[in-house]
């Protein structure tokens, strides 16, 4: 489900650039505006619930605060996270989404890594994608369920060596990378290091903080060609400017 003849796009935390992050208003309203699917963060609650949450604590989007780690579910659905929205379980989402919809949980910590297996072995894994910036989760994961697509996120140069090991250990899919690197570390080496990344057999994920590094220098147009997988905060700007660039 994850090799297709365009462009995939999935919505950063639902459609982050007009709902409330994590969100099932999030979640539906990227894929009523044209994503393949969507991508999420998870933590697990005190009482064992895995839920989508970005953040460690409850703080910044919601009008309560804490951990989740320390809450039970019932503590955490009292949150309201905009405009009536309750934090959701990763089960909820599964139900609201469209059974074609594509899904990319990515672990915030190793806790929740048997529990998201179990979830996923139930939900039409071969829609899913895992992944992480944390190894040792992504391990974790692998002890539960080893064919699940799974993508390692990218978020400084010291793990580029090790980007070969884990590919045969993890059976990854690809490598998650930021758009950021480009102002970081320039275009060139950008495009070096995905060449490398593509020449072991990975495939490309591009996401970022903000949409306008997919356009600032027709960036995403020089890409063409290589990645597969686009994490777009304004699900439509980034669908209409890949329809531009003949991508979709």
């Amino acid at each position: 489900m994850w090799e297709r003849d365009r462009v995939i796009v999935l919505g950063h935390r639902g459609f982050i650039g007009k709902y409330p992050e994590n969100s099932l208003l999030a979640f539906r309203k990227a894929i009523e505006a044209g994503a393949d699917g969507i991508e999420l963060d998870v933590w697990l609650t005190r009482d064992g619930r895995v839920i989508v949450m970005h953040d460690e604590t409850i703080d910044r989007t919601s009008n309560i605060t804490g951990r989740q780690k320390d809450m039970t579910l019932e503590e955490l659905k009292r949150a309201d996270i905009g405009g009536g929205e309750r934090i959701p379980t990763l089960e909820e989402v599964f139900e609201v989404l469209p059974k074609d919809a594509l899904v990319n949980i990515e672990l915030k910590d190793k806790e929740a890594a048997r529990e998201v297996a179990r979830i996923v072995s139930e939900n039409n894994p071969e829609q899913v994608m895992i992944s992480s910036f944390e190894i040792d989760a992504l391990r974790d994961y692998r002890k539960f369920d080893r064919d699940t697509v799974m993508g390692l996120l990218i978020d400084r140069e010291d793990v580029v060596p090790m980007i070969p090991k884990l590919k045969g250990e993890l059976n990854l899919w690809s490598i998650n990378v930021p758009m950021e690197a480009i102002p970081i570390i320039g275009f060139e080496k950008t495009v070096q290091a995905i060449k490398w990344a593509r020449s072991l057999g990975l495939k490309v994920v591009l996401w970022t903080e903000n949409d306008e590094l997919f356009y600032k220098d027709d960036n995403l147009a020089r890409l063409k060609g290589l990645f597969e997988v686009v994490i777009a905060n304004d699900v439509e700007g980034v669908i209409k400017y890949l329809h531009s660039i003949g991508l979709r």
